[in-house]
């Protein structure tokens, strides 16, 4: 289930017109008071879609709010295109930021990534994958991972055995306003690694290009 905050009737009639065929749960918020609200009676989201301008508390300080409560992944749908508010953002603890008028496919894309439609679990050895929890799993203990090594490891396990360059795994998991530089990828495949333990062997590094998900 995906939460859209969004103050305008025809943003939210599009996302939800875009999304119509992903077979995905939608509810909406018209601010950030009743966003909250939903949250704090215990409301359970894969993916918040949140406009900066709404009105009373802009969605910086909603997700401000959000992440007091729930890790749930925030995504701005916003039309402020500028660096500045795309900064704040992150540090108020977004996820992604797709700037309006939006690309119908990237949000299909980025949609998709955190909202697991399917009941598969995948298992490499002592590792398990649970697509439809969000979860990695080793030894059967859950693994403590933060939301982007939780998206890398889904994203190289989907693309199995295929070498994926920093700048793709940008791309396919950070999204494409990504702000910093490629050594964030390594930083936190190091990490991820360390997680995994003797697991750690599924994911390669392919040596001048990038990393990859094997058995």
């Amino acid at each position: 289930m995906i939460l859209i905050v969004e103050d305008t009737a025809h943003i939210r009639k599009l996302i939800k017109a875009v999304l119509k065929d992903e077979n995905i749960e939608i509810e909406e918020a018209v601010t950030g008071e009743e966003a909250i609200d939903k949250i704090q009676q215990g409301k359970k989201y894969e993916l918040i879609l949140m406009d900066i301008m709404l009105p009373k508390i802009d969605g910086i300080s909603t997700t401000q709010k959000i992440r007091e409560i729930t890790e749930t992944p925030v995504i701005f749908l916003t039309a402020l295109s500028d660096e500045k508010n795309q900064i704040i953002a992150y540090e108020s603890g977004a996820d992604g930021y797709i700037t309006k008028p939006f690309s119908k496919e990237i949000l299909k894309s980025i949609v998709r990534r955190y909202v697991f439609k399917s009941g598969v679990i995948k298992k490499y050895g002592d590792l398990e994958i649970n697509k439809k929890s969000g979860k990695g799993l080793l030894n059967k203990e859950e693994i403590t991972l933060t939301i982007k090594e939780r998206d890398i490891l889904f994203y190289l396990e989907e693309n199995k055995g295929i070498v994926k360059t920093r700048e793709q795994i940008i791309s396919g998991v950070w999204g494409y306003d990504f702000i910093g530089t490629d050594r964030t990828v390594d930083k936190h495949l190091t990490r991820l690694r360390e997680k995994l333990n003797s697991c750690s062997k599924y994911i390669k590094t392919v040596k001048a290009i990038g990393y990859k998900f094997e058995e």
